[in-house]
């Protein structure tokens, strides 16, 4: 009777529970929607090339450190930077095209670690296609109950890394045509100088 007792006092306390609970699951999970749907936003910000569409999704403090390895402070010279390398990249024909492949987040209180993969598809200017995967993670705050982005990192694969490939061999390449470039231009001055002093000894033998 006794444990029959207890086990009735266990079933209370736990359906006392299950509506707390489940609250708190429904309060997690608009969390993780609303993380979800700022990634859906950089995402569309990267591939339209359109990156103030992000900007209110960020705090006053937003900092990146991109796959580069440099720093930005501000939004502003992080946007600028982002043109200038967009442009040398892709020129006037090419296009790059990101797909964010995310990890289910972390969320301690008002803080939620974010992370994932993505899938890059870069076409350059002479039609050239880059496929590859870098990594990227995110520290997000709510603040006035709104997610933002407070620190955002991207890296990529320093080795397997198709267009640092692709640049390497074309160095080469280019330092193999000009090292053989001056090969042949040392082998003409050779010839050349050593005809200049036969024709010198024919005149002085004469």
């Amino acid at each position: 009777m006794k444990s029959l007792a207890a086990l009735k006092l266990i079933l209370v306390a736990i359906l006392a529970l299950m509506p707390v609970t489940a609250v708190a699951q429904e309060e997690n999970k608009a969390d993780h929607d609303a993380l979800r749907n700022i990634r859906r936003i950089a995402e569309d910000a990267i591939n339209r090339n359109d990156l103030d569409t992000i900007r209110p999704y960020l705090t006053p403090e937003f900092s990146i450190v991109t796959f580069t390895d440099r720093e930005f402070t501000d939004f502003d010279s992080f946007k600028t930077q982002w043109a200038k390398t967009r442009s040398k990249m892709l020129g006037e024909r090419g296009s790059f095209k990101v797909d964010l492949d995310p990890e289910l987040s972390v969320i301690k209180g008002d803080i939620a670690l974010c992370r994932g993969n993505a899938k890059n598809t870069l076409v350059d200017d002479s039609g050239k296609v880059y496929e590859f995967t870098s990594h990227w993670t995110a520290t997000c705050q709510k603040v006035g109950g709104k997610w933002l982005i407070e620190r955002a990192h991207n890296s990529l694969e320093p080795f397997h890394n198709p267009i640092l490939e692709h640049a390497v061999r074309s160095l080469l390449v280019k330092s193999a045509g000009a090292a053989g470039l001056i090969g042949l231009l040392l082998g003409a001055a050779i010839v050349w100088v050593r005809y200049r002093l036969k024709a010198g000894a024919r005149v002085v033998s004469r």
